[in-house]
């Protein structure tokens, strides 16, 4: 997790053009649903799990924002001929960021996929872990990383299309850890965000 703007999903997410979740659920999917999800089943402190200053309050501009409750929004639409299960970051909230109820929301979405024997196809654009939460943001990846790997002993197949930006445990986890991976062209793609990479790296190996 950086310290600073989107790459480390500290900020309110802005910095970049990326398309918001739905209009690119749009783009590829026809008569997106959405799953219903409650409250989470713990009540959060305020400001999160860590306290962290002002993290309420960018939650809140996040959502007034993009419309959005969290960084990804979650159901079913048709692709073509295919139903299947559609999993789009929202990159305007926190830099598409992981915490906890973006956790919740994923593994909700791989149990509804393998309970209705659907494919999932990740639409991914974050910054990584989300660093008001901590370590709880970080246990999101191993959390998620368990899904996709119990999606795929079900035998059902996982597409990820890696937008702009994708990276950190995004990367390491939604994206790679997917059967068929997809890039948009010139899309920033890896671990390191840009914040956080050698000042004479090259730009080429990052996209």
């Amino acid at each position: 997790m950086t310290p600073t703007g989107p790459d480390g999903a500290r900020g309110d997410g802005g910095g970049r053009s990326t398309a918001s979740a739905r209009d690119v659920l749009a783009q590829v999917a026809d008569h997106f649903r959405e799953f219903e999800t409650g409250p989470p089943a713990t009540p959060e402190p305020p400001d999160g799990p860590l306290g962290w200053p002002g993290y309420n309050a960018a939650r809140a501009r996040a959502r007034e924002r993009t419309g959005e409750q969290e960084s990804v929004v979650c159901g079913t639409g048709r692709i073509g001929a295919r139903e299947a299960v559609l999993l789009s970051f929202e990159f305007g909230f926190l830099g598409g960021s992981l915490g906890a109820r973006t956790g919740d929301l994923v593994e909700t979405a791989h149990e509804q996929a393998r309970r209705l024997r659907l494919p999932v196809v990740t639409l991914v654009a974050t910054g990584g872990s989300r660093m008001q939460e901590g370590m709880r943001a970080l246990s999101q990846l191993q959390r998620v990383a368990r899904q996709t790997a119990l999606t795929r002993a079900a035998g059902l197949p996982q597409l990820a299309v890696v937008r702009d930006p994708t990276t950190g445990g995004g990367w390491a986890t939604l994206a790679a850890g997917a059967d068929i991976v997809l890039g948009l062209p010139g899309a920033q793609v890896a671990f390191a965000g840009s914040r956080v990479r050698p000042p004479d790296a090259d730009p080429a190996a990052y996209t």
